[in-house]
């Protein structure tokens, strides 16, 4: 039953991961403002409180905080490269780092134990992903791919210092704590003097109207992330960490699916080659993706 909210959880970041695309290249255009506009939405996870927020203890409260934080930092990685590259080729190369990064984290510090039947799934998944990712008539990876793999191994150290977490409190004051983490990181970014001025900079520029369309899209988007997230991070208190962000695989093949779509209406922003070879590339991966959702199963 948890992997079927974990799927479900990836089914809605894949929809976030194409909307955060538009609204990055098509609307805001400001890596920074996004990722702040993020973080403070994140702040409305206060609502669930009431339905089982307890204390714990010090070491699980500030390990949830601090995987909060941890997280913020790779959704600013992340954005820096979705801004310039394909919605496709960031996700999945943040996906397929993600995925090993958990696999050798949670192996060193959780002690969960990894199966030879596992171990070939990741390997599928990964494998899968390169061929979604990889620009093979450039024989290349996207530009600013090394943030996009600086993001992955952050969010792999965030989801497995949240396992610790979530192995020593409930559910509700893991999830709650750690999302205030993200939305108390947002406030902080601002200390940092070029961050704070690119933002108080856009927001100076442009019409009102405009800013308001932009700041209730990303409302929009995080609903959508959130709902996601915490399905996610269901499957991660009931079920394995690893073979969770094993299944973020259903998160790029639909942002692969989408992007295709999208890209018939808004070709400068959603690119996809329609090549025999390119889709060729794409079928191979897509098929070595389901093979390992199946075997991490």
């Amino acid at each position: 039953m948890w992997m079927l909210y974990a799927i479900g959880g990836y089914a809605l970041l894949a929809v976030e991961s194409v909307l955060s695309k538009f609204l990055l290249a098509a609307r805001l255009k400001n890596w920074q403002l996004y990722t702040f506009y993020i973080g403070i939405f994140s702040g409305f996870v206060v609502v669930f409180t009431p339905f089982g927020m307890e204390w714990s203890g010090p070491k699980p409260f500030f390990a949830a905080v601090f995987s909060g934080f941890v997280f913020y930092l790779a959704l600013a990685f992340l954005f820096q490269s979705l801004m310039k590259s394909s919605a496709v080729r960031v996700y999945v190369l943040f996906g397929a780092v993600t995925t090993l990064g958990t696999v050798l984290l949670a192996r060193v510090f959780l002690s969960e134990k990894i199966t030879p039947e596992t171990l070939i799934g990741i390997l599928c998944l990964v494998v899968g992903g390169a061929l979604i990712s990889f620009k093979y008539y450039k024989k290349s990876f996207f530009s600013n791919w090394q943030k996009t793999v600086l993001a992955g191994l952050l969010a792999a150290f965030s989801y497995v210092v949240l396992k610790y977490a979530y192995s020593n409190q409930n559910f509700v004051s893991g999830y709650v704590v750690s999302r205030l983490g993200i939305t108390v990181s947002a406030f902080f970014s601002l200390l940092v003097p070029s961050f704070r001025k690119t933002i108080w900079r856009e927001l100076k520029r442009g019409k009102k109207k405009e800013h308001v369309k932009n700041f209730f899209g990303s409302a929009g988007a995080k609903t959508v992330a959130g709902t996601g997230t915490l399905l996610i991070h269901y499957g991660i208190f009931l079920g394995s960490v690893v073979i969770v962000n094993a299944l973020v695989s259903v998160q790029y093949l639909l942002t692969f699916v989408f992007s295709v779509v999208l890209s018939f209406y808004w070709k400068k922003i959603f690119v996809e080659k329609f090549t025999l070879l390119n889709v060729a590339v794409k079928f191979a991966g897509v098929a070595l993706v389901v093979l390992g959702a199946v075997l991490v199963g």
